[in-house]
């Protein structure tokens, strides 16, 4: 019987990574076991080490792909090239859509959960470094506003300040209209006060 193909071993990876979020949202990191997750995919347990070293590992992989690992894709970005085709407040709005597209997905949900509910002990236990993971974040996006000011687009002020000042009122919106709601989440209000924000936002610096 030859080796799995790589296809094969990618789909076995993910499959691992949503059967963990599954469970670690519905149950916490600290009440699911690695039984658990590998009964969810449908493989022995001693598989799940062949694609992950520990349940920490495979919760590491999921921090770097939702949550505030989302900013990665920032850190890759040529903001100065965005800058160019949109302009400054243009390249504003398509960031906030962007992360709200992203924020409005299952895999996004859960993981948030998985931050309200667990997030103090993570840290507590050395399983997971999440103020390192957001401090890393917050670098990314600031990135935006350090090339804003190079380019004298906007106010002289500190990045870090700025994107605080831009991002929590976000992450607020974040949580009473995506997090928060029993149904389905209310987008159409979501939207109108992400446009509030911006508007007010826009005008204080610049």
């Amino acid at each position: 019987m030859g080796r799995p193909r790589k296809s094969e071993e990618r789909d076995t990876r993910q499959g691992i990574l949503d059967a963990a979020l599954d469970l670690f949202a519905e149950s916490g990191f600290f009440g699911t076991s690695m039984r658990e997750i590998a009964r969810k995919v449908g493989v022995r347990e001693s598989a799940l080490y062949h694609h992950f070293a520990s349940k920490e590992a495979i919760l590491e992989a999921l921090a770097a792909s939702y949550g505030p690992g989302q900013s990665r894709h920032l850190a890759g970005l040529d903001v100065g090239a965005m800058l160019d085709a949109a302009g400054p407040r243009q390249l504003l709005e398509q960031l906030v859509q962007f992360m709200v597209t992203i924020w409005s997905t299952p895999q996004e949900q859960k993981m948030m959960r998985i931050i309200l509910s667990e997030g103090a002990r993570l840290g507590q236990h050395d399983v997971l470094n999440l103020q390192g993971v957001i401090f890393e974040a917050r670098r990314n996006f600031s990135r935006v506003f350090e090339e804003m000011m190079r380019r004298k687009l906007i106010k002289k002020a500190d990045p870090i300040t700025l994107t605080v000042a831009f991002m929590g009122p976000l992450m607020m919106m974040r949580m009473i209209y995506l997090v928060m709601p029993k149904g389905p989440p209310d987008l159409k209000g979501l939207k109108a006060e992400v446009d509030r924000h911006l508007d007010f936002f826009w005008q204080s610096v610049t």
